[in-house]
Order: structure tokens, then C-alpha cells, then sequence
């Protein structure tokens, strides 16, 4: 119980005793008033919480675009006490401007070969030149507020969609943008993401870079994961709804094999109820492989197939 509800008790029984009292003789309101006292006298005291300074940590996300360019964005996380939506807080532009993280020194090893990514905008790099080369293994370090933070991953096979076509369904009230794929399995375990871009502004569900740092253009819309285990006969034919596509839009759709770790971070965070707050406060229980830090350094193929809607 807090001290409201102490009071309103307190204030409850005071009323009823004098009542009662007004009722009783002498012997009976020594008796009440023994166990009021005593009711009181285990009222725990109020406790001071010495909370240690927050510390904040920075935060990885990584993304590839097959044949041009390696991308890592970075980001801090900020206190829950000087960031609360319950509180009225909102996730300005301003405010997430101050959570980027620039003048690191970010590279990309390889083989032999190290890479130094150069700044694109605050809290993003890329290389230009990193080859992606198939089941290699490519090691991310991060010097960065006096911080060292390393990751490895390895590049997974490309995955292509068997088939894929959008399907738009109009009738006199609205008009419904769908798509229908099918998925040939690899051979081994294997998990999916598709992601879906459209032009306009970001919205809540899509789960990569561009989601972060790009306000318009074409934008993350909707992402899906799959694994391999909800396949029968080494098959997956679904059918994904776009409500927020705009049916005179074209979109990009991608298919990538990623790893099961990865998976598990992107599933949690897809359920997350407000993406944008969460990356402020990122749970340190969410899976990671970015040793010093939190986040995902990821490496997988996306295989891109474009539509422009108004010829379907």
C-alpha cells in the first residue's frame, strides 16, 4: 500500500470510530484506540531509492545492399527518467538528433583486408568498397565515446523469392494492396525476413536502417519473418496485406536468409508496442551480438524485386 492509500484507510476507520465511540462505554474506545495505535505503529516508513547514474550504451544496426554499399548506424540509449511518454516526452527530431552518434571510427575486416567506413550523415557509415563475399566472415569495430565495440557475422547465401506477384483489390469503398510469394526452402534450418519499401513517410513495423535516419522517400513499410518450420514440403505460399501502400506506388520487395539469432532479436522488437521509444531505451535483455554495446551487426543478402503498382 502507498501512503493514498494509508491516508484514505486512515481516513476511513476515523470516521467509523467516532461513530462507534459516540456508542461505547468507557472500557470499549481504550480498546479501539490500543489497536488504532498499533495499526499505525506498522505502517512501514517510506524507503529512499539511491538509483547508480545511468550509463548510456551505444546501439548497433547494420545493413547491406547487395553489389553497393555496407551501412552501420549508431546510436545511444537515454534514461528512462529524462525520457518518458507517460510523462508527455515525445521523440522529437531534435531529441533523436542528440542520441546519434558521430565522429566514430568504425572498420570492417575480412580476409586481409580492413575497411574504414566514412560518415554519410550523423551516425551513419558505409563502405562503398567492402566485398560481399558469401558464407565469409566479416568482424565490425567501433571506437566511439571512449568505447570499443566489436561484432562478427558471416554473409549467408543469397535467397531468391520462386515467385512473387502484387495483387490489387478494388471495390467501391477502398482499395487493397496485397502481395502472394512462394518460398522454395534451402536446405539446413534456415529464417526469412521480407521487407517492403514504398514511398511516403515511416511507418511503425519496418525493422532496418532505413527506418532511423530517412523521413522520406522510399521508406520500410512492413516487415515479415519466417521460418523455416512453419513450411510443409519444403514450401511457403502466403499472402501479405499493405493497408499503407498507396496503389499508384512502386515498391521495392526483398527476400534475405538471415540467422536464427538475428531472427529472435527482429521478432522481439517487432512486437514491441512503440518502436521509436524502445530504441531510446533498449532493453538489455533483448538478444545481441555487439560485444560493449547493444543491437546487431548483420550481413545477409537481400534479393530486391521492384513493382510499379499502377500496371497491375
Amino acid at each position: 500500500m502507498n501512503s493514498r492509500d494509508y491516508l484514505a484507510l486512515f481516513l476511513l476507520l476515523r470516521t467509523t470510530l467516532i461513530f462507534k465511540i459516540y456508542h461505547m462505554n468507557v472500557s470499549n474506545v481504550f480498546i479501539f484506540s490500543f489497536c488504532l495505535v498499533m495499526f499505525f505503529a506498522c505502517m512501514p516508513q517510506p524507503l529512499e531509492i539511491d538509483l547508480p547514474p545511468f550509463e548510456d550504451e551505444i546501439v548497433v544496426f547494420s545493413q547491406v545492399i547487395p553489389d553497393q554499399v555496407m551501412a552501420v548506424a549508431l546510436t545511444k540509449t537515454i534514461s528512462a527518467l529524462d525520457f518518458s511518454e507517460e510523462e508527455g516526452d515525445s521523440l522529437t527530431q531534435n531529441v533523436f538528433d542528440g542520441l546519434l552518434v558521430s565522429d566514430a571510427i568504425v572498420s570492417i575486416a575480412y580476409r586481409d583486408q580492413l575497411d574504414t567506413l566514412f560518415p554519410v550523415i550523423n551516425g551513419v557509415y558505409a563502405s562503398i568498397n567492402s566485398p560481399q563475399f558469401i558464407n565469409e566472415k566479416y568482424t565490425l569495430r567501433i571506437e566511439a565515446e571512449d568505447k570499443v565495440l566489436t561484432s562478427e557475422s558471416v554473409m549467408l547465401p543469397i535467397v531468391m523469392f520462386d515467385e512473387i506477384l502484387p495483387v490489387i483489390e478494388r471495390t467501391d469503398q477502398d482499395t487493397l494492396v496485397t502481395l502472394d510469394f512462394k518460398i522454395v526452402d534451402e536446405a539446413g534450418d534456415n529464417w526469412y525476413m521480407i521487407n517492403i519499401y514504398a514511398q511516403g513517410e515511416v511507418m511503425p513495423g519496418g525493422l532496418d536502417i532505413n527506418s532511423f535516419f530517412q523521413s522520406s522517400g522510399n521508406v520500410l513499410r512492413k516487415t515479415e519473418l519466417l521460418s523455416d518450420l512453419t513450411f510443409e514440403n519444403n514450401v511457403f505460399e502466403g499472402n501479405i496485406e499493405l493497408p499503407d501502400v498507396n496503389p499508384q506506388d512502386s515498391i521495392v520487395v526483398t527476400l534475405s536468409n538471415i540467422n536464427e539469432k538475428y531472427f529472435e532479436y527482429l521478432q522481439i522488437r517487432q512486437n514491441s508496442t512503440n518502436f521509436f521509444t524502445e530504441i531510446t531505451k533498449e532493453p538489455v535483455s533483448l538478444p545481441t551480438n555487439i560485444k560493449g554495446g547493444l543491437g546487431f551487426f548483420n550481413t545477409h543478402f537481400p534479393d530486391p524485386r521492384f513493382f510499379d503498382l499502377k500496371e497491375y
